[in-house]
Order: C-alpha cells, then sequence, then structure tokens
C-alpha cells in the first residue's frame, strides 16, 4: 500500500545483503548463460560477463574466484533447470501422452545448435584443463544418475518394460544426441536443419523401444 504524497520507489523493500549477492549472483550467470551460449566458451572474458550482466570486474569476482569455477555454476544451474523440466513433464501429463512429450523435449533439446555447442565446449574444456576437470566429470555424472533415476519411473508409468537397463538407454539417448549435434556443427551438409529431428525422433523411438505412436 503506497503511503500517500510518496514516491513509489521509496516503498519498496530494501533488500538485505545477502539478497542483493544472491541477485546479483543470478544475474551474472544469467549473463554468462548467454554470451557462452552466443560467441563460446574459450571466446568469453570475465570482462564481457560482467559487463553483459550490467556490473564491475569487482562485482564479478565477489562472487566466484574465476571463470571455471563460474562455468561449473552455470553447468550447475543448467543441470537443474533440465532436471526440473523432466519432472514437469512426468508429473504433468499421463501415461499415453508422456512417452510422446519427452520425445519432443529430446528433439528439441538435441536440435538446439547453441545449447549442444555449450556442452560440448564445456566437456572439450574440461578435457584440456586438469583443475576444472573433476568437477565437470562430477556434475556430468549428476547428469547421468538422474536420467538413469528417472527411466524406470517413465517405464512404470507407461506400463511397459525398458529395451534394456536404465543405464543403457541414458547413454545412448546422451550420445546419439551429442554425435549429431557434433556432426551437423562441422558438417551441416551432412545433417540438415531439416533431417536433424527427424534423425532425433527416429532414434528415439530405436533407442527406448517406444514407436511413435508411443
Amino acid at each position: 500500500m503506497l503511503v500517500f504524497g510518496m514516491p513509489e520507489v521509496l516503498t519498496r523493500k530494501r533488500l538485505t545483503r545477502e539478497e542483493s549477492r544472491a541477485q546479483t549472483r543470478e544475474r551474472i550467470l544469467e549473463a554468462a548463460r548467454s554470451v557462452f551460449l552466443k560467441d563460446g566458451l574459450e571466446a568469453v572474458s570475465i570482462e564481457e560477463v560482467a559487463e553483459a550482466a550490467g556490473y564491475s570486474r569487482g562485482a564479478f569476482y565477489s562472487n566466484f574466484e574465476s571463470k571455471d569455477a563460474l562455468l561449473c555454476a552455470v553447468l550447475d544451474r543448467e543441470l537443474e533447470s533440465q532436471r526440473q523440466e523432466f519432472e514437469a513433464i512426468v508429473s504433468a501429463f499421463p501415461p499415453e501422452d508422456l512417452m510422446a512429450k519427452l520425445r519432443q523435449y529430446y528433439v528439441e533439446l538435441g536440435s538446439d545448435e547453441a545449447h549442444c555447442a555449450f556442452w560440448l565446449g564445456l566437456q572439450l574444456h574440461a578435457i584440456r584443463n586438469a583443475a576444472i576437470r573433476p568437477r565437470v566429470a562430477e556434475l556430468m555424472r549428476r547428469k547421468r544418475g538422474y536420467l538413469i533415476s528417472l527411466i524406470p519411473r517413465i517405464y512404470q508409468a507407461i506400463g511397459k518394460d525398458p529395451p534394456g537397463s536404465a543405464e543403457t538407454v541414458a547413454f545412448g539417448l546422451m550420445s546419439i544426441a551429442q554425435g549429431l549435434a557434433l556432426t551437423r556443427m562441422l558438417d551441416p551438409e551432412s545433417v540438415s536443419a531439416e533431417s536433424l529431428p527427424k534423425s532425433l525422433e527416429t532414434l528415439f523411438n530405436q533407442i527406448t523401444g517406444v514407436g511413435s505412436s508411443g
């Protein structure tokens, strides 16, 4: 409620120091994600991230000790976002529509070149940099672990048996999506923009053992 005669700005709740820092960190993470997707991991500097977020270099270092620390935080944030999206699909759709919605999500994610380039670039960066490799490997194991734990829930929901172990299905889906994305980025003529979604859909059906009507 506004106090008569007082500007609205004076009535807004002032953020605590912790809230302000959390807001700054979130804005830096969002800006970093945007510039990493647009320009690639290696090309982006700390200064560019800070500028995109609207902060100084000092504000960056108040929240992250290095660019590698920022990369891991962005990856952690992306994994949580994907987990929430998967959970939303599994919770929201009935068994007869569930696999079709998951297939649609998989195709859309696998067709997003900027997203795939980010994931591939991050893994290549970790391979080349021993200091960050264990942390990235840990986060990637967490991603695989979540998918592996989700797969039995999905097949139980649709009332079918998986075509193989949860590990096999998870590794198959992740590997195929990355492989096709890499092939297209290296040689766009070999995998056209039109054929990529269809290829992903066909391979999803084969790996999961569920046809296009499932």
